[in-house]
């Protein structure tokens, strides 16, 4: 199954899920460049969907970018895989890469029908998650002592005590072998992949040096830190907006205004219409604020201020001494 089959599928099932989705592909394979091919809500629910052919061939920056974003939105990548370098994945099970957890197109399915994954591969062989407690409970129902069962699995009298106090997982053949000792379905422990964590520092000295920034955006950046801003940058066009800003202050909270995510248009001396919808789409979807900066000669057609998102040129964002202004821009705007 192709890539662009493989979206369609899964914004198929979302949908009749009652999951409101977001494409800015067209679901063509290499159309869709952003660190997520489906951004995903329903309710307080937000995860982000990409496709990977080999789980083994990452893009390093857009990886950086799923686990920042993640974080940005309080969400959950869902991250689907073909295959590895060597086969293809395996269903109800977890590989994780870079710290991030990934699936097959099978394992989605189950997921959206509350049937989690158990196995978590790893090398040599995959280990299965048990539910240590309900174990011991089914093994002392069955009169069975940890000496007796560590003789019929071949391992040591320990090694079913790490089992059942969840310090150690078995693996899928010695996890089938207690499954039919113990004759019980539900010793497979669920593995929910909407509670798993991600880990990401976002620390703008370690995002973007300075001369990766144009002339204009170095501007920008000496204007947000003056105001007395913190701003993380995304330069490599992975997500759909080139900065997102936050409070550095105690005493302004405003927990509804940040992260303020916000695009940037200098080039030929017209706002870049893709970016802007692209933003526009994005803040629509999750309801957040968003900003337009845009150099002074362009000029802001219609359309563009009828949309719900401010515009604000270099010359106004100069003006700002403090936060406090800065906010009360954004709002006017």
């Amino acid at each position: 199954m192709t890539i662009e089959k493989i979206l369609q599928r899964i914004d198929g099932l979302l949908k009749k899920a009652n999951y409101e989705t977001l494409a800015l592909g067209n679901f063509a394979i290499n159309k869709c460049k952003f660190c997520f091919d489906l951004l995903v809500k329903k309710e307080d629910l937000v995860f982000s969907v990409k496709i990977f052919p080999n789980i083994d061939n990452l893009n390093q920056s857009v990886i950086h970018d799923i686990k920042s974003l993640s974080l940005i939105l309080k969400s959950k990548p869902l991250l689907i895989g073909i295959r590895n370098r060597y086969q293809k994945l395996e269903d109800n099970t977890i590989y994780v890469r870079e710290g991030l957890p990934f699936i097959t197109l099978n394992t989605f399915e189950n997921i959206l029908n509350e049937q989690y994954p158990h196995i978590l591969a790893r090398r040599g062989g995959g280990v299965v998650f048990l539910d240590g407690t309900l174990m011991k409970i089914l093994r002392e129902k069955h009169l069975i002592t940890r000496k007796e069962l560590s003789e019929i699995l071949g391992v040591t009298k320990r090694t079913i005590s790490s089992y059942e106090n969840e310090s150690m997982r078995p693996s899928e053949k010695i996890a089938e072998k207690i499954l039919e000792i113990l004759e019980n379905n539900n010793l497979f422990k669920k593995m929910n992949l909407f509670e798993w964590t991600i880990k990401d520092n976002i620390d703008e000295k370690g995002v973007l040096e300075e001369k990766e920034l144009s002339q204009f955006e170095s501007h920008v950046q000496d204007i947000i830190k003056d105001i007395g801003l913190s701003s993380y940058w995304y330069k490599k066009g992975s997500i759909p907006f080139k900065l997102s800003l936050y409070s550095q202050s105690d005493k302004i909270r405003l927990d509804d205004f940040y992260p303020l995510f916000s695009g940037i248009s200098e080039e030929q001396g017209k706002i870049n219409q893709m970016s802007f919808q692209c933003l526009k789409l994005f803040t629509d979807l999750f309801h957040k604020n968003s900003l337009f900066i845009i150099d002074n000669d362009i000029k802001i057609p219609e359309p563009f201020k009828n949309a719900n998102i401010p515009i604000v040129k270099i010359k106004n964002l100069e003006k700002v001494d403090d936060e406090e202004e800065f906010v009360e821009l954004i709002q006017e705007s």
